[in-house]
């Protein structure tokens, strides 16, 4: 696992995803992705010692969000619009499930789980 400490090596971690999403027909998938980028780019740049725990869970859920679309883009079966609801329905689980928990359990106490 490559380790990243800016935004632009981040994002990279996605291009495959966002390659993908470029060959779509449909410009909902690349609209939602690029979407996301611009939310995580604001909260980047607003984010400050006064605002972190507000600006945290949401970058969270931006990556969670990224992170369940690159799981299932690769699925053909799947429209864009089929990938954009299921990734609005399950984001906030997908850190819980990464991690082994199953949906019902309660997981330890970490800002990982905490995604907005």
């Amino acid at each position: 696992m490559a380790v990243f400490t800016t935004q632009e090596a981040y994002l990279q971690g996605f291009q495959m995803t966002l390659e993908e999403a470029k060959k779509q027909e449909s410009p909902v998938l690349k609209d939602y992705i690029q979407c996301q980028m611009n939310r995580l780019e604001s909260l980047v740049a607003q984010i400050s010692k006064e605002n972190f725990w507000q600006v945290l869970p949401e970058i969270l859920g931006i990556d969670a969000r990224l992170g369940v679309v690159s799981e299932l883009i690769v699925f053909d079966e799947f429209s864009n619009e089929d990938i954009v609801r299921m990734v609005e329905t399950d984001y906030r689980t997908y850190f819980k499930e990464l991690c082994g928990y199953d949906l019902s359990t309660e997981p330890k106490h970490s800002m990982i789980f905490n995604v907005l």
